[in-house]
């Protein structure tokens, strides 16, 4: 969650309420909630460092995302599609045509 406010202590308070509410409803109906990481303020460095690693990691999502398709074609090595299998060529399978 994020939020902005003039005010730090009112911006953090507000997260703080709502975590809290949430994790209170959660809890309530059975389930977990857990916090990854709670509410600070943060500087414009902060947030250009946030922007730069979010950056980065697209990259190197989007890199792993072409080796997936990479590896299914590898997979299909000798997939012929279902015709003209070698079972098609052994002696006693040929078809009518051929004779």
């Amino acid at each position: 969650m994020t939020t902005s406010t003039p005010e730090k202590q009112d911006g953090l308070k507000a997260l703080n309420d709502a975590i809290d509410a949430i994790q209170n409803k959660i809890t309530l109906l059975g389930g977990v909630f857990n916090v990854a990481m709670t509410p600070k303020v943060v500087t414009a460095t902060d947030e250009a460092e946030l922007a730069r690693q979010m950056e980065r990691a697209e990259l190197e999502n989007a890199e792993v995302a072409g080796d997936d398709d990479e590896e299914e074609v590898e997979g299909m090595d000798g997939f012929s599609g279902g015709e003209g299998t070698e079972d098609d060529k052994k002696p006693g399978n040929e078809s009518q045509e051929e004779e």
